[in-house]
């Protein structure tokens, strides 16, 4: 299964990309058709400024950012492409057109830089090098790193969760969302954390959490349940 906005991640290498460049006038275009966009731990306390945090209920239990209400719906990106002023752009998103790939087993294991490869993002012959003289442009070695802190910031996502499904704190839910202009609008399949079991968990349990680093994450995912109502506001105002 691809990564959520790719569809033809290659390998950069000099030999295949030394001509090649990346388009200048790239946009947040190719994210304008989903409703759900991954977060790191790192990132719920900033994200949930800006979107309701919740956690998926398939394929693994995972943070997102929820950007819409209806399904290939991105409210925060408009006709143009453009991300909406103020709202928190999640690492995921930037990180685009490039990505990681594992490859190798135990010590040959190792990761290498992709780019989608899609004629509006990497064109041959023009837009910002990939590569000087076979090395790698300051554009690649930056993306490298971004795509490699991304990826330590995943890793420390995952005993996050685990721990959170460990104390049965995450309950399916389903949103209600009140909109403007009268009626409702209903949004299942996720989950968030109970505060009646964060309440109820033993002292000790608590305090490992508070240890580790991750009672600002959760209270900033149960806080961001007030963002349900901006949602609303924004499909109202978009479908004007």
């Amino acid at each position: 299964m691809r990564p959520l906005f790719y569809q033809n991640p290659v390998a950069l290498h000099p030999t295949a990309h030394g001509a090649a460049g990346l388009a200048e006038a790239l946009d947040y275009g190719f994210a304008r058709k989903t409703n759900a966009i991954p977060v790191s731990l790192a990132e719920i306390p900033i994200a949930a400024l800006s979107y309701p945090i919740a956690f998926t209920t398939e394929g693994g239990a995972r943070p997102v950012a929820v950007v819409g209400l209806r399904q290939d719906e991105n409210l925060f990106v408009d006709a143009k492409g453009a991300w909406l002023e103020g709202a928190y752009v999640p690492a995921y998103v930037r990180r685009y057109p490039f990505i990681l790939a594992e490859y190798g087993e135990g010590e040959d294991r190792g990761v290498q830089l992709c780019i989608e490869d899609h004629p509006e993002i990497l064109v041959h012959g023009a837009g910002q090098p990939l590569f000087a003289d076979g090395e790698p442009s300051r554009i690649v070695k930056s993306a490298f790193d971004f795509c490699k802190s991304l990826r330590a910031a995943d890793l420390a996502t995952a005993p996050f969760v685990e721990a959170l499904v460990a104390c049965g704190m995450l309950e399916g839910r389903a949103a209600t969302i009140q909109l403007p202009t009268g009626g409702d609008l209903k949004m299942a399949g996720f989950a968030t954390i109970d505060e009646a079991k964060l309440r109820a968990l033993p002292d000790e349990v608590f305090l490992l959490l508070r240890r580790q680093g991750w009672m600002s994450a959760i209270y900033a995912q149960m806080h961001s349940a007030l963002n349900w109502a901006r949602l609303g506001d924004l499909l109202v105002s978009n479908d004007h």
